[in-house]
């Protein structure tokens, strides 16, 4: 199994470098084995918006598109919830190019 190292951005701004990624996961299960308060209620799906999230600009486009179901979600979201770098993080594949991303936590 291989693994990559993520910063991730708590709501409180508490920055953890070092968060270890591994190559089965989505972005959402990596959150939630390592403890960050990502609610992931729809279990993956696309369905909610409880593991939004952001991500640095390089990131957001090495991640590539984002799909309508996605999309959907994301549109549903306030304007002051919502950035140009919103992403659901279920959506978001394992991908070495990764390596590095920073990921603020999105509001509930």
């Amino acid at each position: 199994m291989s693994s990559i190292e993520i910063t991730v951005i708590d709501r409180e701004g508490v920055e953890t470098p070092g968060v270890d990624w591994e190559d089965d996961e989505s972005l959402m299960e990596c959150l939630v084995r390592n403890s960050f308060p990502i609610l992931a209620i729809c279990g993956g799906n696309a369905s909610c918006s409880t593991c939004h999230s952001f991500l640095d600009q390089v990131s957001f486009v090495t991640a590539g598109e984002i799909d309508e179901d996605e999309a959907d979600v994301l549109d549903s979201l306030n304007d002051s919830e919502r950035e140009p770098t919103s992403r659901l993080t279920c959506q978001i594949a394992w991908d070495t190019d990764l390596a590095g991303a920073v990921v603020r936590i999105g509001p509930f």
